[in-house]
């Protein structure tokens, strides 16, 4: 996935770097370094990114729920 197409789905859905960083349990610094191309998101990112390209937005967006809700409890140790 090329960082353009990485930010494009980004975009496309309104989410910041920090939001989007959530959702995927990540940092919002790794989120901005695989947009401007000096890291490479993993296959698990990469298959996530594509998926969400793939479905409605309704569905995408309750797709981004559940991974912010899964992170936050992975996070609080849940």
């Amino acid at each position: 996935m090329s960082p353009e197409q990485f930010k494009y789905i980004r975009e496309s859905f309104g989410l910041t770097q920090n939001e989007l960083a959530t959702c995927l349990g990540l940092h919002q610094k790794t989120i901005s370094q695989y947009e401007i191309g000096f890291r490479k998101p993993g296959p698990t990112v990469v298959i996530v990114m594509n998926l969400l390209q793939q479905v409605s937005h309704s569905q995408s967006q309750k797709l981004l729920d559940l991974m912010e809700q899964i992170s936050e409890k992975v996070k609080n140790g849940n």
